[in-house]
């Protein structure tokens, strides 16, 4: 298993969401992986990249926890929706880390309430897509100086 953690607090250790999140780049690229499906491997990367628990991936996934126990278990990839949504959280995962250059900052960010989204914090808009997409435009203004 990949081990996901930081030498440093600039210079992230390759993993699996990293790796992902680079593939992850043109929309025949996604659709391949998400119709692949996603490995546990990466699920349980993920979970430790954001620092998520069982109960809290399941739910952005839109499963049980029992389901992801399940999967984890057998070690069976998860697939269309549930794979598409874990890809979603990589390639966010890697574009914040871009922009913070720091894993823990960017933790710090998505539990900050933010004016910009009506004084709620990124990591509440994290279980659609559409909230996924909103947080990385989000992202995106504070890369390029724009700001709410």
């Amino acid at each position: 298993m990949s081990k996901i953690g930081y030498t440093s607090t600039q210079n992230p250790a390759p993993s699996t969401v990293n790796e992902a999140a680079v593939a992850y780049n043109t929309p025949f690229q996604k659709v391949h992986l998400t119709r692949a499906g996603v490995s546990t491997e990466f699920v349980l990367d993920l979970m430790r990249s954001y620092k998520f628990s069982k109960q809290t991936i399941a739910q952005l996934a839109g499963i049980s926890p029992k389901t992801l126990d399940r999967h984890l278990q057998s070690e069976r990839k998860f697939i269309g929706l549930q794979a598409d949504r874990l890809l979603q959280l990589g390639e966010l995962y890697s574009e914040g880390l871009d922009l913070f250059e720091d894993r823990e900052k960017f933790l710090k960010w998505l539990s900050a309430k933010l004016p910009a989204l009506n004084n709620t914090s990124p990591s509440e808009w994290l279980d659609t897509h559409h909230g996924i997409s909103m947080i990385s435009d989000e992202i995106g203004r504070i890369k390029h100086g724009i700001f709410a």
